[in-house]
């Protein structure tokens, strides 16, 4: 596929980008695309021009032209004439999303846990303080950039802090009790909840809580013993893990106790998660980071 775009903030007119290969499995299709040279890349993700995904369209192309933060994929406003489609340009994350490298087990150490939950936190902070709920935070919306760094993507379920009916319904094993239930009424909250999820799957490779496909199913099985017998529900899941009980230490327990409590108006704010003992002990320096992660893909990519 190629397609001439004009870039909002150059002099490149009429620049053709032409699509390689495609990223991913989202709801709308993802095309790694080069521009005159093989080493210009740029993700861009087409939407059909369909009424649904001009909505989504819409929304994530609003969003994202307001956003800048090193931890928030990267945006180019451009302007195309095709009658068949829309699309957002943005930056290509070059080593792809969190998906594949958690469910290898190759985050095995905590460091490289806690320093990029420190930087998914960074990234929603400053998404909140721009009055913005992702609402679909899980692991194939976080990219890692060609440094390693952590970059939040998919903004088309986003909605502002101020709008009055929550229209996201969340993606299944990630997703706020109050979304499942229909009555979300804090947005940033909820994406606390899916955050405090993300930080056990990052740690674990695993899911804390199975939910049903089935919206009418509403058992989420071990979140009530979760709740209710806290120990007892950590040493299930080491032992299902075939891991000692001191692998889920007492600060990461009581982390993410708070951030998957159930009364929204209890569960931990920023704030509380950067005060917390484990998100305050040592993290990798971005060139730490970037050996120990290179390391890490070498091993992935000669298995």
């Amino acid at each position: 596929m190629k397609v001439a775009v004009s870039f909002a903030d150059t002099m490149d007119i009429g620049k053709d980008l032409v699509a390689s290969r495609k990223l991913g499995h989202g709801k709308f299709e993802v095309f790694l695309a080069h521009g005159s040279s093989a080493c210009e890349e740029y993700a861009i993700k087409v939407f059909p021009r369909t009424e649904l995904s001009k909505k989504c369209y819409n929304r994530e192309k609003e969003l994202l032209s307001s956003l800048d933060h090193p931890h928030i994929i990267k945006n180019f406003p451009v302007s195309h004439h095709d009658a068949d489609f829309d699309l957002i340009v943005m930056e290509h994350a070059d080593h792809g999303d969190f998906f594949d490298l958690v469910t290898r087990g190759s985050l095995a150490h905590e460091v490289h846990v806690r320093t990029y939950f420190h930087q998914l936190i960074a990234g929603l902070e400053y998404l909140h303080s721009q009055g913005i709920a992702h609402l679909d935070l899980k692991l194939e919306n976080l990219l890692m950039s060609r440094d390693f760094l952590l970059k939040l993507i998919d903004f088309d379920q986003s909605q502002t802090h101020n709008e009055p009916r929550v229209v996201s319904g969340g993606t299944h094993g990630y997703r706020a009790p109050e979304i499942r239930d229909r009555n979300c009424t804090d947005l940033f909250a909820a994406g606390i909840y899916s955050a405090g999820i993300l930080l056990y799957v990052l740690k674990t490779s695993k899911f804390p809580f199975i939910e049903n496909e089935n919206d009418a199913e509403s058992e989420l099985p071990h979140y009530e013993l979760f709740l209710n017998n806290s120990e007892e529900f950590w040493q299930l899941k080491a032992e299902a893990m075939n891991k000692q009980s001191d692998f889920f230490s007492e600060e990461l327990k009581v982390l993410i106790r708070g951030m998957l409590e159930k009364d929204p108006s209890k569960r931990y704010t920023i704030q509380d998660i950067k005060a917390s003992e484990w998100y305050k002990k040592p993290i990798l320096s971005p060139d730490g980071l970037k050996f120990h992660m290179g390391r890490v893909y070498q091993r992935m990519h000669q298995k």
